[in-house]
């Protein structure tokens, strides 16, 4: 049995002329697969996706992920045959359903998400497939359209979705799932569950890959300062999550819930505890990040994708550092030190 994969996420703030440098940092330093978000307003996907492939040899690049509201699914299917044909079994494509902030910033209200999402898949699927689309959806409309050039492959298709209903969408239709930030041991588990509840209703019996995206923070120096400055960034955006499925299934994520609605929406943002911190990203020496890992695998995680600390995405050099200090976790499980 192969290791697990450990891959590397470049982060949306970026700046976009430094994502070729990065992304071929990445693969020097024996990262399995680099994935790049699509965040509204800050750096476009389909792009970021194409430095990075022409910047690197071998490594698998993702799109992780496409607000499938954004964009016609004749046009998204394009953009990924394209990407495919370039780049033969190095792309991996992901849609979701997009941050509801940035989606409603542009007037994109759907009426169901979940439909919309069902919508825009199933029509990837057979446009990357070289089918013919004629048909009404109820968001989308399609006539007689068919890619010119269909990837010759199989092109593997993500959705980065979080709610019950969305992940056994995922398990029905996709080949896996991308599970984002703030993603306990808990909820993988919880994830993988609801995951396979979908490939029952349609008895898919092919691998389905779940990867899931970790933050880190490390440092063998201060470790406890580690812990801390990703702590201050997160709290925020944890407590901003209280109620979502991410929390709900973790002991820790309750607790928090707890403890947010007792000191306001910034409670902990200062100090926040590192018990309930510890559940949720990687953070302080290389032993402690190696367990959040460990435990995500041991939980039913294929891969994992480190981010390292979004506070410093916008020092290339910070990003680069975090990069070096944890390729020790990747290298040491496939014997490459």
């Amino acid at each position: 049995m192969s290791s697990p994969n450990i891959g590397i996420q470049i982060g949306a703030t970026t700046p976009p002329g430094e994502l070729s440098a990065i992304a071929a940092e990445a693969e020097l330093l024996g990262y399995e697969e680099i994935w790049l978000a699509e965040d509204y307003f800050e750096l476009g996907g389909v792009a970021s996706v194409a430095a990075a492939l022409a910047a690197t040899e071998q490594i698998p690049v993702g799109l992780g992920v496409v607000a499938a509201p954004a964009r016609h699914p004749a046009a998204t299917a394009m953009e990924f045959a394209t990407l495919a044909g370039v780049n033969p079994g190095r792309f991996m494509a992901g849609i979701g359903h997009g941050a509801q902030a940035w989606v409603q910033q542009m007037g994109f209200q759907p009426a169901s998400p979940l439909g919309l999402l069902r919508e825009a898949t199933d029509a990837i699927r057979l446009l990357l497939k070289g089918a013919e689309i004629s048909q009404d959806g109820e968001y989308f409309h399609f006539d007689r359209i068919r890619l010119l050039h269909p990837p010759d492959g199989p092109v593997p298709l993500y959705l980065g979705v979080h709610g019950p209903a969305s992940l056994r969408l995922s398990g029905e239709l996709a080949d896996g799932t991308l599970l984002g930030w703030f993603s306990s041991p808990s909820y993988v588990a919880w994830a993988r569950e609801r995951i396979d509840e979908g490939r029952s209703r349609t008895r898919r019996e092919d691998p389905h890959q779940l990867v899931v995206l970790c933050l880190l923070s490390l440092s063998e120096d201060e470790p406890v300062d580690a812990v801390r400055d990703l702590g201050r960034w997160a709290a925020p955006m944890l407590a901003g999550m209280v109620g979502s499925p991410q929390l709900e299934a973790s002991p820790a994520g309750i607790e928090l819930a707890a403890y947010v609605e007792h000191g306001g929406s910034n409670a902990g943002a200062e100090h926040p505890p590192d018990q309930l911190l510890e559940e949720f990203v990687a953070a302080g020496d290389t032993a402690s990040c190696e367990g959040t890992v460990d435990r995500l695998f041991a939980s039913g995680a294929d891969r994992v994708v480190l981010v390292p600390n979004p506070a410093g995405y916008r020092s290339t050099t910070g990003m680069l550092e975090q990069m070096r200090r944890a390729s020790a976790l990747t290298l040491g499980r496939n014997g490459r030190r």
